[in-house]
């Protein structure tokens, strides 16, 4: 009975252990770990926020490493980059899934329409996996849409207006009567 009750602690331990790590990797497996190099904080803050939304999708995806880095260069440099990556095609962004990695030439970010349609576009490829950009555009279009939604709403809410300046506003100018 004695040898029964020193074993069962470490028995208790060990479940308790097992099941810790469990609760432990279902948790990594949901989390995802993005990492933005270079860029304004603007530029990575949109870039974050952008993969945010698209964060469920990719935690879909088999595997356990669902980390990502983005990569955002001045267009100069990114144009070297992409060269030595054979990535000729490109003009502004592109993938390489194998090393899980998105690189963008500062030029992405000129106007919010080319940021929404670039970075959804890299993201795409990934929700797919798949390399044809028929794919990932028809996956960038969903991630574009939640991206509208929740990247672009202003973080300051305007003002209320009060009853005063609406008041003031419906007056006539003075001496146009």
């Amino acid at each position: 009975m004695e040898r029964l009750a020193g074993i069962f602690p470490r028995l208790w331990s060990l479940k308790s252990l097992a099941l810790g790590c469990y609760l432990l990797s279902q948790g990594m497996l949901l989390a995802q770990n993005l990492t933005v190099i270079g860029g304004t904080s603007f530029q990575k803050q949109l870039t974050a926020c952008i993969e945010r939304v698209t964060a469920e999708d990719l935690d879909r995806l088999p595997g356990l490493d669902h980390s990502m880095t983005i990569v955002i260069l001045e267009h100069e440099r990114f144009l070297q980059v992409k060269d030595s990556f054979r990535a000729y095609r490109t003009k502004l962004a592109f993938s390489n899934p194998s090393t899980r990695r998105i690189y963008l030439s500062s030029d992405v970010f000129k106007n919010l329409d080319t940021a929404l349609r670039c970075i959804p576009h890299e993201l795409g490829h990934f929700v797919t996996q798949s390399v044809y950009e028929d794919h990932a555009e028809i996956a960038a279009g969903t991630i574009r849409k939640r991206a509208h939604e929740v990247c672009t709403r202003p973080a300051v809410p305007d003002p209320p207006r009060t009853l005063s300046s609406q008041a003031s506003s419906l007056r006539p100018p003075i001496g146009t009567e």
